[in-house]
């Protein structure tokens, strides 16, 4: 794993696989709240500030950002493209809560891994730009059902953090640079008596290359005998 983030993210997740197509995070289920997050489709036109940092539709991010073009390879990595400008807005999550993304309907086949990571925003997430720096992530627990749920470990200590969560789109993944990303990041703030700082992560940009084993690949030889190879380094459990 990368530098450590002082400005950065820590990953949440254990990947895991879907078959999905185009689509985003409407809302994140906290307990029995629903949040929503950011609709690129109809909160523009009502001037609404939500938790997530805007992004402009439900795209995938260019393939050119894979290129080495820009430093870390490309900045749209961390939250999307147009994203990672701070919002005055975060949601409250008690740590040791497993947390519910909930995607809009995807009407074709993206079969490849979805992951969530997380980063502490050290001032404050409303003023914590990271845009063209190089981020961090660690990753935390998730399971697969409906949705996609992803658990805050229980030890995490309060504080605002950003978190990314993301689908990874391998259909067209065995030409270099076709791999399609489809992160966003959340604004939240932990509660609770966790002591722990989230460790050394992974950097992001950074981290993810065009020839990754988990990105430059043939996903319908993924099988038992040939496990795909997660990206984003191990799992956080705190």
């Amino acid at each position: 794993m990368k530098e450590k983030w002082a400005t950065g993210l820590k990953g949440l997740v254990g990947g895991t696989w879907s078959a999905v197509g185009h689509g985003f995070v409407q809302q994140i289920k906290v307990g029995s709240e629903y949040v929503n997050t950011w609709n690129p489709y109809k909160d523009p036109q009502q001037h609404v500030t939500r938790i997530s940092r805007v992004f402009p539709d439900n795209g995938p991010i260019p393939d050119g950002d894979f290129t080495g073009v820009y430093p870390c390879h490309g900045p749209d990595i961390t939250c999307n493209r147009g994203g990672n400008i701070p919002v005055k807005m975060t949601t409250k999550i008690p740590a040791g809560t497993t947390i519910q993304f909930l995607w809009t309907d995807w009407q074709s086949d993206h079969p490849g891994p979805i992951m969530t990571y997380i980063a502490e925003c050290p001032k404050g997430c409303s003023t914590f730009k990271v845009y063209r720096q190089c981020l961090v992530q660690v990753k935390i627990q998730e399971d697969v059902n409906s949705t996609w749920p992803a658990t805050i470990p229980a030890t995490l200590r309060p504080g605002e953090y950003l978190l990314r969560h993301e689908i990874l789109g391998l259909q067209r993944a065995t030409e270099v640079g076709r791999a399609q990303f489809y992160p966003a990041c959340h604004q939240i703030t932990v509660t609770g008596s966790g002591t722990k700082a989230l460790p050394a992560g992974i950097a992001l940009p950074g981290n993810y290359t065009l020839d990754d084993p988990g990105i430059l690949l043939q996903y319908r030889d993924i099988s038992a005998t040939n496990p795909y190879t997660p990206l984003g380094g191990r799992v956080w459990r705190g």
